[in-house]
């Protein structure tokens, strides 16, 4: 008709015509029966079905899966049933994910009146849309259940989760070059086969909760994941990447360029922004650009011995720095020896020794306990405890400083007349370990150290 509409509600376009080819005059059917039966006419309206599109059709209904917040399942769910049932013989969709409603912290409906929850566009900027998303497919939200939703927990995902992600990469950034390596999951050592196995276990999980359309299922192993590997095996493998053993810093580069590309696509369905951030800085030159473009993979067996070992020698270890915690002795103050009820492999307790700060794991399996630790400290052990003391303060002195990994200086150690006195004692023992040449300073209550570089 010419006329110009801004308003598409209906007692406006009723009085829009068209001209037609054939010279009659198109008028729009003023009738409507229901809009939820259009919604529910979408998956085959759509491809002009049955007119048209018969094999696409095929493949669209019914739908693998659909999602609906509870307060909007009625009619449409209804509508789709009835529609895809009476016209077609089949049912709508194989699956179905009804979530919950998202309340204010307080429990009370979200209202701009009383504006009792934070703007999301301040929750994206601030923390990130992988943070947000995370803390809403890991929350009993996606069963139907409600969510108070918490500005805090969405904070800590993005802090635990998302800042742990980037900080291991940026360690494993820091060493990358320094070898020529590519990814891979055949290192012998104890801490990358526990990692490897970690790997599979968790795309396992993933994939077995997806598959069942249970979204917290396949979230919530995602944050414990980088848990585990932060601020266990991270960790534990700092001064393999740091050392001079370029075999074993080969086998660390190599496991953990390939742990970060499988985290990368296990990851991207719930936290797609930084899943593809990760892909482009560890994945092989083979690998699409995006990760969203990969193939999910087969899922593999993990080895269940190495997981159950490793469980267990993180349960002994706990232990026993809950009797050094109750005995007020500090980790850095080695121990003469730590028993246990059960034996493991020697890989295992090596470990234990280095985490608990032990002379000697002894196995005793007629004792009641499952750890028992020898608290007793001799003047041997004091003063080898001092000594890490004074090594923990060269460390810190570095990073305040800014020195880069492997920069050498000196220093000056000031303090107590015990630790200046070992100063001169221990001075190759500390630049072995600091790479920093140290003499002994002014006498003071407090350690402390001055560098020159």
């Amino acid at each position: 008709s010419g006329v110009r509409v801004d308003d598409l509600h209906k007692d406006v376009v009723d009085d829009v015509t068209w001209g037609c080819e054939c010279g009659a005059v198109l008028r729009r059917v003023p009738d409507v029966l229901d809009t939820w039966f259009d919604s529910g006419s979408v998956p085959f309206a759509t491809l002009h079905y049955p007119f048209e599109n018969e094999s696409r059709f095929a493949e669209r209904v019914p739908a693998d899966f659909i999602a609906e917040a509870q307060d909007q399942t009625r009619a449409w769910f209804y509508y789709q049933h009835v529609l895809a049932g009476g016209l077609f013989n089949t049912h709508a969709f194989k699956n179905c994910i009804v979530t919950g409603m998202v309340l204010a912290e307080d429990g009370k409906k979200m209202s701009k009146k009383l504006k009792n929850y934070p703007d999301p566009m301040y929750i994206v900027d601030t923390y990130g849309a992988d943070a947000m998303r995370l803390y809403i497919l890991s929350s009993p939200v996606v069963r139907t259940e409600d969510l108070h939703f918490s500005e805090a927990a969405v904070a800590e995902v993005a802090r635990k989760v998302l800042g742990r992600l980037v900080n291991v990469h940026s360690l494993y950034a820091l060493y990358k070059d320094a070898l020529e390596h590519e990814d891979s999951a055949d290192s012998e050592h104890v801490l990358d086969r526990w990692i490897v196995a970690r790997m599979h276990q968790l795309h396992a999980q993933v994939t077995a909760a997806m598959d069942a359309y249970e979204l917290d299922r396949a979230t919530r192993p995602l944050i414990d994941f980088v848990d585990d590997l932060s601020t266990w095996y991270v960790r534990r493998s700092r001064e393999r990447l740091k050392g001079t053993d370029e075999a074993d810093k080969k086998a660390a580069l190599q496991t953990l360029r390939w742990v970060l590309r499988k985290y990368a696509k296990v990851a991207a369905p719930c936290m797609p922004f930084h899943a593809d951030w990760l892909w482009a800085r560890v994945k092989r030159e083979s690998d699409p650009e995006s990760v969203h473009l990969a193939r999910w993979c087969a899922v593999h067996e993990a080895d269940a011995d190495v997981l159950a070992h490793m469980a267990r020698t993180r349960e002994v270890v706990t232990a026993a720095l809950e009797q050094r915690a109750t005995a007020q002795i500090k980790v850095r103050q080695p121990l003469a020896q730590l028993t246990i009820r059960e034996s493991l492999d020697s890989a295992y307790t090596a470990l234990i020794k280095d985490e608990v700060n032990v002379k000697e794991v002894i196995v005793d399996t007629a004792q009641d306990e499952l750890v028992i630790l020898d608290t007793t400290l001799t003047d041997a052990l004091r003063e080898e405890g001092l000594v890490r003391e004074i090594v923990r303060a060269v460390q810190a002195a570095r990073k305040a400083a800014g020195l880069a990994p492997g920069e050498e200086a000196v220093g000056t150690v000031s303090g107590p007349e015990e630790a200046r006195a070992l100063v001169g004692r221990h001075a190759d023992e500390i630049r072995q370990h600091t790479q920093v040449s140290v003499t002994a300073g002014a006498d003071a209550q407090q350690l402390s150290v001055t560098l020159e570089h």
